[in-house]
C-alpha cells in the first residue's frame, strides 16, 4: 500500500477500528482483511502492527497510523 491522503487514513483507520476505542488491534487488523476479501497472514499482520506502533503497547493509534501511511 502506498501513500494515502489524510482523508483516506481516517476513513480507513475508522473501518477497521471496529470497536471505536480508538486504536487498531491485530484481531481488528484481521477482521477487517477477511470482510475484504482475503485471508491475512498472521505474521504478516503482527509485522505491520510492530512497524506501525510507535510506542510498543501492540495497539495502533490514529497518529500512528497516519505516520506509517502518509
Amino acid at each position: 500500500m502506498g501513500k494515502l491522503t489524510d482523508a483516506e487514513v481516517d476513513d480507513l483507520f475508522a473501518k477497521i477500528d471496529t470497536d471505536g476505542d480508538g486504536t487498531i488491534r491485530l484481531r481488528e487488523l484481521r477482521d477487517y482483511g477477511q470482510a475484504h476479501g482475503g485471508t491475512l497472514e498472521g505474521t504478516k499482520l503482527a509485522d505491520f502492527v510492530r512497524s506501525a506502533d510507535a510506542d510498543g503497547d501492540r495497539k495502533i493509534t490514529l497518529a500512528e497510523f497516519r505516520s506509517f501511511f502518509v
